[in-house]
């Protein structure tokens, strides 16, 4: 019973991520090799992009705490807190989701199943997942120092069962914080405004974090001793891995085991003693009383619309997954407006006229980055799951429940473009003119992204799912839109560099801006002829 539990979650985290779940005749309709070698090769780009990112950042911290005998461990150590923080990062929220909230809760606690083999099942799942996270970070990690100090056996004997100990000792801090999130969903009417709340505070730091790492190395790389005592004392978990690492002490894998699995079963038996309560528990509602006031009516658009965003509003991960782009948008132009003094833009704008051309162009390329990253479509209508059916049998035109999902995804990415832009007014003081074409271009692409999302969701449909995170973070729509709007980013915007030298910036933008209307004139006829009769074919 177990193993089948677990080959069910292991599936649902991974093998489903492009299957469509449009019944047993498209799933067992193989994919062509074709499809299947681009799949394979889309996959190994990604990972290789990622660990060699990983191996390029850390290779100097390698080739320089290698050759410090009283503090070569520092590297490991810091190896096993970045190891720590993406998995915890990577899991606090799915914790709460693919534990507490899975749809087969109830339906699997109606049966004879062991609600041990049940909880057992999800955590050796996500523990599965925490290896993943974990890869991309260990392999490259260890990689760049074998290459700099040489291959010894106990060294990576040591190191991979440190690291599994890590994620260990991760997944036991995820266990806590993630019991802690579902109990207070389960308390509190405005449990998703919290919830919101530490999700975006999670992420600010993570971008913060992230975009100061190369200032923490140059500060690990003077201030080693000072950082490899704070560690030390602060943070003992990783000095025993670094320890175990380098000098081979088996008393300090010991203590870094015992520290790492106690926690990991109090956590366990923490969420197993609340588990049916939490999962069975119907949250309260807010009482209203009845005002008696006049029937008013509105259209399906207008319904469909105040749907859309409803659902969006309601759910704290599909907005911090879907309206990353935006808080990334915000976050860089507040910061080059408050920190452009300190970064020397001033000075760049009247010492390099002839670089600050390209300023506009790097605006740009950023604003389209982040509109790619701004993709609630890409997934809308998998969350419609078996109310897909509900929608269909009704008297709902299929331009107005495209428009719904469009018009979200639009606006998830507008208003925070319009607020950025605002900042980018001021700190980057641009001419009047290079502004409007800026906007207009902004706008535009995101009109087409809009639509790249939706269709990549139209086209990979996925209504069978246990939990909304399985198709907001890890369905196949999610990554093919991300990929394609960063593609489209990259043909729309990179062409500049070279045709500035013919045309002005502002008349490139306008040139672009007309491809973006023109594209989008062709996915709504696409969407008023194929993509209607993909509508009345859906079915969950």
């Amino acid at each position: 019973m177990f193993k089948t539990l677990l080959k069910i979650n292991i599936q649902s985290l991974f093998l489903s991520m492009f299957s469509n779940g449009k019944g047993k005749e498209k799933k067992q309709k193989k994919k062509s090799p074709l499809m299947l070698v681009l799949i394979g090769l889309l996959a190994i780009y990604i990972v290789v992009c990622l660990i060699g990112s990983v191996a390029l950042m850390f290779s100097p911290i390698a080739e320089v705490f290698g050759t410090i005998p009283d503090l070569n461990w520092l590297y490991f150590a810091l190896a096993g807190i970045m190891v720590f923080l993406l998995t915890f990062v990577g899991s606090v929220f799915s914790t709460q989701n693919l534990i507490f909230k899975a749809k087969d809760n109830e339906l699997l606690l109606s049966m004879p199943v062991p609600t041990l083999y049940i909880l057992a099942s999800r955590v050796a799942s996500l523990f599965v997942l925490d290896l993943f996270y974990a890869a991309v970070m260990a392999i490259p990690m260890i990689g760049v120092y074998i290459y700099h100090h040489g291959f010894s056996l106990s060294l990576l004997a040591f190191y991979i069962i440190g690291i599994l100990l890590i994620i260990v000792f991760s997944a036991a801090v995820t266990a806590f914080c993630g019991w802690a999130i579902a109990l207070v969903s389960t308390k509190f009417k405005k449990s998703n405004t919290i919830q919101l709340i530490l999700s975006v505070g999670f992420f600010m730091a993570y971008m913060v974090f992230a975009m100061n790492m190369q200032e923490y190395l140059q500060k690990l790389l003077t201030n080693g001793e000072t950082i490899a005592a704070a560690v030390k004392k602060a943070m003992p978990v990783f000095y025993w891995f670094g320890k175990a690492c380098t000098d081979g002490e088996l008393a300090s894998i010991v203590l870094l085991a015992v520290t790492a699995i106690i926690p990991f079963i109090l956590g366990c038996m923490l969420i197993s003693k609340s588990f049916i309560k939490i999962a069975t528990a119907k949250k309260s509602a807010n009482k209203k009383k009845y005002v008696a006031k006049e029937l008013s009516a509105s259209s399906a658009k207008v319904a469909l619309l105040k749907k859309e965003f409803a659902r969006f509003f309601s759910m704290p991960m599909y907005i911090l997954n879907s309206a990353t782009g935006g808080l990334m948008l915000i976050l860089f132009a507040v910061i080059m407006t408050v920190k452009g003094d300190e970064m020397g833009l001033d000075m760049l704008f009247v010492a390099a006229p002839e670089v600050t051309e390209l300023i506009p162009l790097i605006i740009a390329a950023v604003i389209g980055f982040c509109s790619a990253m701004c993709n609630p479509a890409a997934s809308s209508i998998s969350l419609e799951c078996s109310k897909i059916n509900v929608l269909r049998s009704m008297p709902i035109n299929s331009d107005d429940f495209f428009f719904a999902k469009y018009a979200v995804n639009f606006t998830v990415g507008f208003v925070p473009m319009t607020v950025a832009f605002v900042f980018i007014a001021i700190g980057f003081k641009l001419e009047a003119l290079t502004l409007v074409a800026l906007f207009v271009s902004a706008v535009s692409f995101l009109a087409l992204t809009s639509f790249i999302n939706l269709t990549a969701n139209l086209m990979m449909p996925k209504f069978s799912w246990q939990n909304e995170m399985v198709v907001i973070k890890q369905s196949g729509a999610v990554l093919i839109a991300m990929l394609a709007g960063i593609a489209a980013t990259a043909t729309l915007y990179a062409p500049a560099y070279w045709l500035t030298d013919y045309i002005s910036v502002e008349a490139y933008f306008f040139i672009q801006s007309a491809v973006c209307i023109a594209l989008c004139f062709g996915f709504i006829k696409f969407y008023k002829t194929s993509g209607k009769a993909r509508f009345e074919r859906m079915s969950a």
